[in-house]
């Protein structure tokens, strides 16, 4: 089942005028200068092996070169919002998929960009070549032309980090929101107020509005306070625009009533949930910030309900 982070991620990416702009502030500009990205098109999802089993990736996106050639290039992303060694034999299946993808409608090979946009708490160290997962300083190089290499690109947005450098203001706030969703109270409440002006960058006032409700939609899927954060107490602090923005949107039932109140039982509900998730991870044996990656619960919600 998709995650929070997932169906936000995979939601703004399906935008093309987002997706060209998050390629063009992420891939190295000796890729970039090849590409024609204007051109990039969303494809295929979900490929069937030779065995019948389905597989589906995140993304998968079709682009030409600038040269004209009939030649163009594919790139695979795949995201990731918590730390998983299986990465790279993940990607391995998924690129041996679209190959074969490739050659069953009779195409020649095309070159498959690995793309990995990774946010989870533990910082990457898993490289970003395939031949890393193995010990390879006690392989005799005689047996290193047998591994299938292959590289990723990798994109790791970090708590605390730099902001993602972007002129589209949409999906900079977006990657803000994802950069700082897992912040401790008080911190995310500074930073969200921020998100909150910022959004009135956009003169288009159903442009405000578009962007806004993703942002919510993502806060309330995501945090199990998000209700905290959208209080009039907390807005009343950020002036007249953005309270107007807030009135549309509960006007036109954007939201479904979340401002209101009227998700409480739904929320205490996914809190519920998650709390039933983390006691059998507990007893599984993970970790408690794999617990807190996958279950999005804070210190304090796991000791209040004797799970730390």
């Amino acid at each position: 089942m998709p995650s929070s982070h997932d169906l936000f991620v995979k939601g703004f990416l399906s935008n093309l005028t987002e997706a060209i702009d998050f390629f063009d502030g992420s891939l190295p500009k000796s890729t970039t200068n090849l590409l024609d990205l204007e051109k990039l098109e969303l494809t295929k999802e979900t490929f069937i092996g030779n065995d019948g089993d389905e597989s589906r990736t995140d993304l998968l996106f079709k682009i030409p070169l600038k040269s004209g050639t009939p030649v163009y290039i594919y790139l695979l992303f795949e995201h990731k919002s918590y730390y998983d060694p299986n990465i790279f034999t993940q990607i391995l299946e998924y690129l041996s998929k679209i190959y074969t993808w490739q050659k069953m409608g009779n195409e020649d090979l095309k070159i498959v960009i690995p793309f990995v946009f990774y946010h989870g708490k533990k910082g990457w160290d898993l490289g970003q070549n395939f031949l890393e997962s193995f010990e390879y300083n006690s392989i005799p190089d005689e047996f290193l032309k047998f591994i299938p290499n292959f590289s990723i690109q990798l994109l790791e947005l970090k708590s605390g980090g730099d902001t993602f450098q972007t002129k589209n203001l949409a999906l900079r706030l977006y990657m803000r929101m994802i950069q700082i969703i897992r912040d401790k109270p008080e911190m995310f409440l500074k930073h969200i107020k921020e998100i909150y002006l910022s959004i009135l960058e956009e003169k288009e006032e159903a442009k405000r509005i578009y962007i806004l409700k993703n942002l919510l939609d993502y806060l309330f899927r995501a945090r199990n306070d998000a209700d905290k954060y959208t209080k009039r107490e907390i807005i009343k602090e950020i002036e007249g625009d953005y309270m107007n923005l807030l009135e549309k949107i509960r006007e036109e039932g954007k939201l479904e009533g979340k401002l209101e109140g009227k998700l409480e039982g739904e929320i205490k509900g996914k809190l519920e949930k998650a709390l039933e998730t983390a006691r059998k991870m507990k007893v599984k044996g993970f970790s408690v910030s794999e617990i807190q990656d996958i279950t999005g619960l804070s210190d304090d919600q796991l000791k209040e309900n004797g799970i730390l």
